[in-house]
């Protein structure tokens, strides 16, 4: 039987490979804000932010699937990144607006 076509990321290799973005992301994002580039520090923010969460929301589907596969620090890395890098662009974004 063919497994079913998904949108997330399946498998270990392509769970950490997306960490490993996510957390460039956020390197890149602490980059920019200290050298005062702040526009360019919400957009990092909210791209990779997005990125983060997609990479969590991925990870805890294929925990839900396979428990063995992938690990809690897995998860949970995943998850705190991408709640800092969305606290990150939700602040950047209230800032902007003027909140």
């Amino acid at each position: 039987m063919k497994p079913k076509k998904s949108l997330l990321l399946r498998g270990v290799r392509q769970l950490n490979r997306g960490a490993m973005v996510s957390g460039a992301g956020f390197l890149l994002y602490l980059g920019a804000a200290a050298l005062g580039r702040r526009g360019l520090a919400d957009g990092l923010a909210l791209v990779f932010g997005l990125a983060a969460l997609y990479v969590f929301v991925s990870a805890a589907e294929e925990r839900r699937r396979d428990k063995e596969a992938v690990s809690y620090s897995l998860l949970w890395g995943t998850g705190a990144l991408a709640g800092l890098l969305c606290l990150c662009a939700a602040a950047g974004i209230r800032q902007r607006i003027g909140l």
